[in-house]
C-alpha cells in the first residue's frame, strides 16, 4: 500500500483527514479519550499541521487519499515531554 504524509496531501484531502482522523492529540483538537483517562496523558503533538507532518495516509495510484482506508500511522512528536520524544525518536 502506497502512503503519504499528510502534508504532502492536497488541501482538500488535507481537511477531509482533520475531519475523519477525529482521534488525534494535538493542543488544537483534544479527543475524548484524554478526558476519561485515569491519569495525566502527554499532548503527542503541538498541532494538527503537526499531527499532518509526522502522519502516513493511504494514497491511490494518483496520489490523492484513499478516502475508503480507515486508519493512519503517525509518530507522535511529545512536544512538551522530551522523555516520551527520546524514546519514539527513529534511528535510521
Amino acid at each position: 500500500m502506497k502512503t503519504k504524509l499528510g502534508i504532502e496531501l492536497t488541501a482538500e484531502d488535507q481537511q477531509y483527514c482533520l475531519s475523519a482522523f477525529t482521534n488525534r492529540y494535538t493542543y488544537e483538537r483534544i479527543p475524548l479519550w484524554v478526558y476519561a483517562a485515569n491519569r495525566p496523558y502527554a499532548c503527542q503533538f503541538a498541532s494538527d499541521l503537526d499531527w499532518l507532518a509526522h502522519t502516513r495516509f493511504a494514497v491511490l495510484k494518483n496520489g490523492r487519499l484513499n478516502r475508503r482506508a480507515r486508519y493512519c500511522e503517525s509518530s507522535p512528536t511529545w512536544p512538551y515531554n522530551p522523555e516520551l520524544r527520546k524514546a519514539n525518536e527513529v534511528v535510521a
